[in-house]
């Protein structure tokens, strides 16, 4: 029996291919922890700058992140969990830099893996009228992610926009799973209520 793949968005082949990178990089090969950040890079610092609003501090807590990961990588017992261990230290350098951080700036020039807007919500064949107003509904979108509290913009960004399982999302942020999936809700409610109170 094989086991679950957690690593979401990854096929079974960069699955077997992740497996292989991890170990060698806990051997102490530098290409294949190369390899490794270069897989995930991205997602992590999407997942940062959503929570700190600024794309400079993003940029320098996801360095931080995976010279953490790095370091720690030998301490990891199942390589299966690499991605959700993986996003726990960032959430850990997020939540130090609160401490020492000013208020950031809404940012919403972020892109995804496949270097496309991380908040596009709208189908890339529409006329020019359709594309202002999506892109406009993107940027509200992003605005109101900013806002929320940082509890329920945490869970709201792993789930919706990580799209992590609710159990994943638990074990990220060290919380039980029905309070894990309440606040989810509520995020997702508070979400579609001040976009709509945006548009109005």
């Amino acid at each position: 029996m094989t086991k679950k793949n957690l690593n979401l968005g990854i096929s079974n082949g960069d699955s077997v291919a992740l497996a292989d990178w991890i170990r060698r990089a806990k051997n102490g090969d530098i290409s294949s922890y190369q390899k490794v950040y270069n897989l995930f890079a991205r997602k992590v610092l999407n997942f940062i700058h959503r929570m700190v609003n600024s794309i400079e501090e993003a940029e320098d807590l996801t360095q931080e992140t995976f010279i953490s990961v790095y370091q720690k990588l030998g301490t990891l017992k199942d390589d299966d969990r690499f991605e959700p261990w993986l996003f726990r230290i960032a959430r850990n350098f997020v939540y130090q830099s609160y401490r020492v951080r000013q208020p950031g700036t809404i940012s919403t020039d972020i892109v995804d893996e496949d270097g496309q807007p991380l908040n596009q919500l709208a189908d890339a064949r529409k006329n020019p009228d359709e594309e202002f107003q999506s892109r406009e509904l993107d940027e509200v979108v992003a605005k109101v992610i900013a806002s929320l509290p940082e509890k329920y913009r945490e869970v709201f960004v792993l789930s919706a926009v990580r799209r992590f399982s609710y159990q994943q999302v638990a074990e990220i942020i060290g919380r039980s799973l029905p309070s894990v999936k309440t606040d989810i809700h509520r995020a997702r409610l508070e979400v579609r209520k001040r976009v709509k109170e945006y548009l109005q």
